[in-house]
């Protein structure tokens, strides 16, 4: 079972990528937040570790709304087949069909 955050709470993570980007935070993760009808908005949180003479340790955040996640019809519903078809055939071929291709194929050897 995946991890969600209940209204109110978030988590964060250490940033795998941190390593290979030294700019890229130090941990990343989300929360959910309810808003004062009710209703939900997640959140992307990112955070980077600072030290200062003055404050000694502490984290800067950086906030802001997740992009909401285009959902994706299966392959099988409706329109599926069509819609793959229609991919492929810019590439010059279509599933269950003859190729859309132009040209002789026949010397090649294989």
């Amino acid at each position: 079972m995946p991890f969600e955050n209940r209204p109110g709470q978030g988590a964060l993570f250490k940033n795998r990528d941190h390593e290979k980007n030294p700019r890229s935070p130090n941990l990343k993760g989300d929360a959910l937040l309810e808003l004062a009808d009710g209703s939900t908005v997640e959140l992307d949180i990112a955070a980077w570790t600072k030290e200062s003479e003055r404050a000694d340790k502490w984290l800067s955040l950086a906030i802001r709304l997740k992009p909401e996640r285009p959902i994706r019809q299966p392959f099988d519903g409706p329109g599926g087949r069509e819609r793959f078809n229609d991919d492929v055939n810019q590439y010059g071929t279509r599933v269950g069909g003859p190729s859309t291709q132009q040209g002789d194929d026949e010397d090649v050897p294989f």
